[in-house]
């Protein structure tokens, strides 16, 4: 996939003005991409992407200043159909699947993204097959599979959800997605629509995100490196990871994590279950985000679960995060007192970690990516099956294969 448009001027020319952004960012800029070099199946593929399309809208909406930054949040939570950005993912990727006649799906995750392959997917009428760790099961919600078409698969040990997923998709024949290039075509919808924004209102100084394998940032700063020209600077770049599970960070600073607490404080548990995957650089993309750091001068920092609850909950400084994002219209999902997913404010909570830090100084700006954390999660979604190993990963296949 490729920009169609390389200029601001080519850029107002591609957006599709009757599509405002909080409806869906796909539909919007979907004329400014290529995304195949055979016209045919490019056209296809863009006609596909209305029906495939559920609700895709981003926001920026500004939060009070802290120690002189100035924040806004991108909300990627309240305007998309799941809850979380990746309904961009789920509404790509299934275009793309009906494009090329696939049927069935099968997948892994930790919560959002299957999430939303399962809705879109359903919706436009593909099987799906959500493998997820048995741990992150309380964070669905039990109505996405009330369909028969909608499995879900529980695994035991999530160091093996990528591994057995993509086992079960080769023993029963069935496509496994989404693939790299459609995880960065989704962050460059939501690199255009902050450009866009920017060529409005003037660039950010930063863009903080949480990430794993930062497929988002990547796709994001394709574009803005783009039209570097018409936003003069590009903003720098501050990835954000658990204490808990941080193997980017690991591998960009290894000195400073030296020092890090081994356990992440509480005693090793993820502070956000969905960033379950400890191994995000077998996807390939650290050599990419790498030099996306180096080029913007960004960095990467860790927030372990005392920074975050004292942050979030409680900041003496900044009052209640919670109650801020509330007031913007995002609610976040809160269950027993505790914030279900907290993945979208893990980024909020690193960026005020970096200006206590002094890392982001008064007068800056910081553009905050809250992806995720409004979800309607019940806990009361039941795997079909748990599995353990290959056996039982191939039994089921086998099981599948014959129903067909």
């Amino acid at each position: 996939m490729k920009l169609s448009a390389g200029n601001r001027a080519a850029l107002e020319n591609c957006i599709d003005g009757s599509c405002g952004p909080d409806t869906s960012i796909v539909r919007r800029y979907s004329n400014a991409v290529q995304f195949d070099d055979r016209t045919a199946r490019d056209l296809a593929f863009k006609r596909l992407l209305p029906e495939t399309s559920i609700r895709e809208g981003a926001r920026i909406v500004p939060l009070p200043a802290y120690k002189g930054v100035a924040i806004h949040v991108l909300d990627e939570t309240s305007e998309m159909a799941t809850g979380s950005l990746k309904s961009i993912d789920g509404c790509l990727t299934t275009a793309l699947c009906r494009v090329d006649g696939i049927k069935r799906i099968a997948f892994e995750s930790g919560g959002n993204t299957g999430s939303a392959l399962t809705r879109y997917g359903r919706n436009a009428g593909l099987e799906t097959f959500f493998f997820c760790p048995c741990d992150n099961l309380d964070l669905l919600d039990s109505g996405l599979f009330d369909d028969p078409g909608a499995h879900l698969i529980g695994v035991e040990d999530r160091g093996r959800v990528k591994e057995l997923a993509a086992l079960f998709a080769k023993e029963a024949g069935i496509r496994h997605v989404p693939d790299k290039s459609w995880r960065y075509a989704a962050g460059v919808f939501r690199g255009l629509f902050i450009l866009e924004h920017m060529l409005a209102a003037g660039a950010y100084g930063w863009i903080s995100q949480p990430i794993s394998a930062a497929f988002g940032p990547i796709g994001i700063y394709s574009v803005l490196k783009t039209f570097r020209e018409d936003i003069r600077e590009l903003p720098r770049f501050l990835g954000i990871q658990q204490e808990a599970n941080c193997p980017m960070f690991r591998a960009w600073n290894p000195e400073a994590a030296k020092r890090l607490d081994p356990a992440g404080r509480h005693d090793g548990r993820l502070l956000a279950r969905i960033m379950y995957d400890d191994s995000p650089d077998t996807h390939g993309t650290y050599r990419d985000l790498r030099r996306l750091l180096l080029l913007t001068r960004g960095d990467l920092l860790t927030v372990n679960a005392e920074e975050f609850d004292s942050r979030v909950n409680h900041s003496a400084d900044y009052g209640s995060i919670l109650e801020l994002v509330r007031s913007c219209g995002i609610a976040i999902g809160v269950r027993s007192g505790q914030v279900i997913d907290k993945t979208g404010l893990l980024a909020l909570a690193g960026t005020l970690k970096a200006a206590d830090a002094g890392a982001i100084k008064s007068g800056e700006s910081v553009l905050c990516c809250l992806t995720g954390g409004v979800g309607e999660a019940d806990g009361r979604a039941r795997p079909e099956l748990v599995v353990r190993d290959a056996r039982d990963v191939q039994g089921y296949a086998e099981t599948v294969r014959e129903r067909r």
